[in-house]
């Protein structure tokens, strides 16, 4: 296989599956972006967190982390307090709608990966993960 093949391939495939998140999370009532949606995971994932740690988990740059949390409290989907151990800072955790909006964007996310995985065996799908993370090492 070229590589010219198998880059085409990833190409395809990661703009196949964000269509198809999109679409199942606009099917849920959910019109953010998947930008917002990862900020949100990262955030349940840290909390109590600060943008900064946030930041760091995405890989992107704290301004972008910032107004990303900025537009989720907005939203009410994510609180700010003040951070007892750093003044600078603040702490941020999701709220009862946020916590309610990533159960829906989780179900959406499952659907999609069973859609994603159909007719596939275990072992291709272990594969599959294996030889992703070794190209995605490869890159790094």
């Amino acid at each position: 296989m070229s590589d010219t093949s198998v880059g085409e391939s990833l190409h395809q495939l990661m703009h196949a599956y964000k269509r198809a998140l999109r679409r199942a999370y606009r099917e849920s009532g959910s019109e953010l972006a998947v930008s917002h949606i990862r900020t949100l995971k990262a955030v349940r994932t840290l909390s109590p967190c600060t943008a900064g740690e946030v930041a760091q988990c995405l890989q992107r740059d704290k301004a972008q982390i910032t107004r990303l949390t900025r537009e989720l409290v907005e939203s009410g989907t994510v609180t700010r307090t003040a951070n007892p151990a750093d003044g600078r800072s603040q702490l941020l955790a999701l709220t009862e709608a946020g916590e309610a909006l990533l159960t829906r964007i989780d179900a959406c996310e499952r659907h999609v990966h069973a859609d994603l995985a159909r007719h596939l065996a275990s072992e291709d799908l272990a594969a599959f993960v294996r030889l992703s993370r070794l190209m995605i090492d490869n890159l790094h």
